[in-house]
């Protein structure tokens, strides 16, 4: 199953120009079989995200792009009330939540965000970014083999050009945000760029 770990869409992510659906419905046109909403400081409200889930044509996931003092996190599992702009809170959360923890797009800016800090609280890096240069990413992917888990792949697409760039593929087939959860847990993946 090959999922973008990594998306946007307006509302929510005010620098997104994309709509919900249209990310679904144009991810499906490129060959994903599913998205990861995570949109920036903010969840989804769980009835929009049945009801988006609903009229979608592939499956819908929900995560977070978390703002910290250690750069973007891409956060699964994570309930809202632990949302922070602290990595040190964030992570302390995450564990009482059996949350995973990524730190998105590692090499950006021209810095590899990798610290003792960085192994603590994250479980790995996004190893495959489709809105960063092929260095970037290979500087990621190579940060990647430093942490418990695989890397992960994902567009990071606020535009419909960016959309199905890059993503993750899975050994199984997640149904849920709670199955994706232990998809990610079980390390039974590979991230990929795709453009």
């Amino acid at each position: 199953m090959l999922i973008d770990l990594h998306c946007h869409t307006r509302p929510l992510s005010a620098c997104s120009a994309l709509e919900p659906l249209e990310l679904a419905r144009l991810a499906a046109e490129r060959g994903l079989d599913g998205i990861c909403l995570t949109e920036h400081d903010r969840a989804w409200a769980p009835d929009e995200l049945e009801a988006l889930r609903a009229a979608a044509p592939i499956a819908i996931f929900h995560a977070v792009e978390l703002t910290t003092d250690l750069g973007h996190i891409l956060a699964f599992g994570l309930p809202a009330a632990a949302f922070s702009a602290s990595a040190r809170e964030v992570a302390a959360a995450a564990v009482e939540a059996g949350a995973l923890l990524f730190l998105a797009h590692p090499a950006r800016d021209g810095l590899l965000r990798v610290t003792r800090e960085t192994v603590e609280f994250f479980v790995s890096v996004e190893a495959a970014n489709g809105s960063d240069s092929r260095l970037q990413n290979i500087a990621a992917a190579g940060l990647a083999k430093g942490f418990r888990l695989p890397g992960i792949g994902g567009s990071d697409a606020h535009t419909a050009g960016e959309v199905g760039r890059a993503a993750t593929r899975f050994a199984g087939r997640p149904t849920s945000d709670a199955d994706l959860l232990e998809a990610l847990r079980s390390g039974a993946y590979e991230a990929l760029l795709l453009d």
